[in-house]
């Protein structure tokens, strides 16, 4: 929350413009970003079931999603979202072993594809959008690089963080790597679980880029994609449930620093925030106690 308010504090003069670009946004395009949430859930539903390698009916995959949002912003770091997933595939008979597995190797895809297509929109993108005219230089990431590497190896020169990490590894990493080597052997499971997870991120994007559009801030899709990008990384990696107050200061940064206006960018924010995550979580609550009702969680 403290990083949506150093953004959004210095924009409390426009509040009045963003309000009236949320009032005024065009249904259509809103309807559009709607579809583009509604397709994440059935991408990710997809990318699950492939991971998992059992028929999993796709109707009780997309509401079991939908369920995460809800757990995922009443848990730091995605952790209610990931234990939903486990306790999921259980009820189909699956080991808790090999569930956890399953959900590891589902976010190892999902972080393969994540890095994927991040490069590609650097590649493809760069004559699009300028993503480095505001990068550090080459001499103060070598000093971040080596801070970082620093941090990293203290850290591992504390037993008890070492033995945490050994634990992780031994009960999720391990598992997660060997369910991928099986994974990669199945071409048709191997091509739904990245397909799946491209289509969870490429969904975000759509859904950013019609908000964009519906509070007239132009057609901007890959801008829309690298802000998309930025903030899921930050919403797996942010303290606060669902991401919440980071999630949304990196999304305004990102699209402010890639040429969007900051009331357009504060506008389109929240609007894609409220279809993607705050609305969805609502519905989460009413999936999830559907779920438990069928004993499907």
């Amino acid at each position: 929350m403290l990083g949506l308010a150093y953004v959004a504090v210095p924009l409390v003069n426009e509040m009045p413009q963003i309000l009236d670009a949320l009032r005024r946004a065009r249904p259509a395009w809103l309807g559009v970003a709607a579809l583009a949430v509604c397709g994440g859930f059935v991408s990710a539903s997809i990318a699950l079931r492939a991971c998992a390698g059992i028929p999993i009916p796709y109707l009780d995959g997309v509401e079991m999603q939908v369920a995460a949002t809800f757990t995922a912003t009443a848990t730091p770091a995605s952790v209610g979202s990931l234990a939903l997933g486990v306790r999921f595939l259980t009820t189909f008979g699956l080991p808790v072993s090999v569930a956890t597995a399953v959900v590891g190797l589902q976010s190892l895809v999902q972080f393969i594809v994540h890095i994927l297509l991040l490069v590609l929109l650097a590649l493809v993108g760069g004559r699009a959008v300028d993503v480095l005219h505001d990068a550090p230089s080459g001499w103060t990431m070598l000093v971040i690089l080596g801070m970082c590497v620093a941090v990293v190896g203290v850290a591992l020169g504390i037993p008890r963080i070492r033995a945490a990490l050994a634990d992780v590894w031994q009960h999720r990493g391990r598992e997660a790597v060997e369910h991928l080597k099986l994974l990669v052997r199945a071409p048709a499971r191997l091509a739904a679980s990245f397909l799946g997870a491209a289509g969870g991120s490429l969904s975000s994007a759509v859904a950013l880029w019609a908000m964009l559009i519906a509070v007239g801030g132009g057609s901007h899709p890959i801008t829309a994609a690298f802000g998309t990008l930025v903030g899921a990384t930050l919403a797996s990696a942010a303290p606060t449930p669902g991401g919440i107050g980071a999630v949304e200061a990196a999304l305004v940064a990102s699209l402010t620093a890639l040429g969007i206006p900051p009331g357009t960018a504060l506008a389109a924010t929240f609007g894609y925030r409220a279809v993607a995550t705050w609305i969805p979580s609502g519905l989460g609550w009413f999936f999830y106690n559907r779920l438990q009702r069928r004993g499907r969680i």
